[in-house]
Formats: structure tokens, sequence, C-alpha cells
């Protein structure tokens, strides 16, 4: 039997992103540790394995949150997942927030790394080698675009996002996509569609407009969230003002920018401009990821 002992770094994808830099101690098929999950958007959550199972190489680890990282909202994460070789390890991840997808960690000879308090430079060393035990997957498919998803009903804050957004798009080159950018003459459903296959991040203005629009829900909504389970894109719903957000499951499993129960729309103007500003902050922090 395979033995789980050791430092690996790899991969998460799913509802969330995120490089994994986690050391593990093995004794008799029970395992012990940390697991340190570096998230763009949500940030650095540290776990301790709180339950660890290794059986003929099929592995089940209970993930318990420090109280440092409850505050980023992050619950209790079950890992199942297959030892394939005495190096890799791949499975699949589930939280009782609702949160959920798979993950690949390979084993590393790393000296004196100990895991500590992510630091600048342990967060660089674990990016740059998840990235070697990537292999790019993460950029594969040529996702570059910042895709925004909206009703036309709420095109004013539509214009308000786009504001904030100038700048990183202005530093980053990154092109940010929404249906104005359509040509006359161009066949829009077709563009719509490129939009979507080239997208790192996908920005949703939710509001009762939005789920209501029989076009976003059949044909914007499916590649998206085809996306970020398959290629690593990110969903990331901006709720602007009162809907069942939280009732469509296959929306509300990504983590808001602003907490659901407090829209934009019911917020003072300073306060909806924090958020938007909170906003660009993660999608920054995401480009500076990569």
């Amino acid at each position: 039997m395979k033995n789980l002992t050791g430092t690996w770094i790899g991969t998460i994808r799913g509802t969330n992103q995120g490089a994994v830099f986690a050391k593990f101690s093995e004794t008799n098929g029970c395992i012990s540790g940390e697991v340190h999950i570096n998230d763009p958007v949500h940030g650095t959550g540290v776990y301790t394995v709180s339950e660890g199972k290794n059986s003929y190489d099929k592995i089940r680890l209970v993930l318990i949150p420090n109280k440092v990282t409850i505050k980023y909202g992050h619950g209790i994460v079950t890992v199942l997942a297959h030892l394939v070789s005495q190096t890799q390890c791949e499975g699949e991840w589930r939280s009782t927030i609702g949160t959920a997808g798979t993950l690949t960690i390979a084993k590393v000879d790393m000296l004196d790394t100990g895991i500590k308090d992510a630091g600048y430079n342990d967060i660089q060393q674990m990016k740059s080698t998840t990235m070697i035990c990537d292999q790019g997957n993460s950029l594969k498919s040529g996702r570059t675009k910042v895709f925004v998803s909206y009703s036309h009903e709420d095109s004013d804050w539509l214009k308000r996002l786009k504001i904030h957004l100038k700048p990183l798009e202005r530093d980053y080159a990154i092109d940010i996509w929404e249906d104005t950018k359509i040509q006359p003459g161009s066949k829009w459903v077709e563009e719509i569609e490129k939009a979507i296959q080239s997208a790192k991040i996908a920005l949703l203005i939710i509001s009762a407009d939005y789920l209501a629009s029989d076009f976003i829900v059949n044909n914007e909504l499916p590649p998206l969230l085809d996306a970020a389970n398959k290629d690593g894109a990110l969903i990331m719903p901006l709720i602007v003002s009162p809907s069942r957000f939280m009732s469509v499951k296959n929306l509300s499993r990504f983590q808001a920018i602003n907490d659901p129960k407090k829209p934009l729309i019911n917020m003072s103007k300073g306060a909806q401009e924090e958020i938007l500003v909170n906003l660009t902050e993660k999608v920054e922090s995401i480009l500076r990821a990569n």
C-alpha cells in the first residue's frame, strides 16, 4: 500500500480554484497533517486533518479550518481521493457550505519547508511549483477574458461596473467583454459563445431580471458553469437587487462578492462603490496570480 507521508503540492478546481500546499504523516493507515489552500479570490485557508484514513490507496480526509480561516467563510472539507502512484493523488472534495470540486496533488522533495503561516515567499514557491505539477492546465484553453453576464434591464449596473474595471483593462491588457462589444452585422450568438470560451473570469450581475432571462439561463450559464468545472474559470456573482439567487443551486454554490441578503440596490451610494472596489481588487488578485 502506498503512503501519503511527505510534502504535496497541487491544485483544486470547481466552485473554488487554488493552489494546494500540504504536509502529511501516515502511520498504519492513519493520516495527520495540515493543508494550505491559496485561493486567489478568498485568500489562504489553513486546515488541520481531523480524520484521515488510507485504505488500500483510497484516501479519506476531513479538514477543519483553523480559527483564522473561519472568517473567510470556509467550511469543513471532506476529501475522497486515490493514490494513483507513490507521488500522485487525485480525487474530489466537498465542503459543508456547498462548495465542491476536484483536486490533483503531487509529492515533491522540499528541503526545510515546514508548514507555517503563509508569507510571500511560501506562496510564491507554492504557486510556481504548482504550475509545474499542473502543467499549466488552468491556462491551457487560452482563457484571457473577463466576461460580464447581465440582463439588459441592469445596464446601469453594467456601466458602473465597467468604470471600476477600466483601470484593470488598461494596466493588465485584459479584455473586459460584454455584449455591447458586438459589432453591427455580427452573428451575436456566436460572438457570445466565443467570448465565453475564452473567459478566465465570469462576473454575473445577479437580479430578478437576470434569473428570469431565458437566454442567459439556457445559453450563457451552461457553458460558463462547464468552464468553471472543467477549465478552472472563476465565477463571481455580484448581487445588485433582491432575487432567488440562493435558491438557484448551480449559482449559489459560488461565493458572491457581496452578501446575497444585502444587494447593492439597498445600500448607500458609498457602500455600493466599496463593494465594486472590492470586486476589482479580487479580479486583480487573480490577474496577478497568473
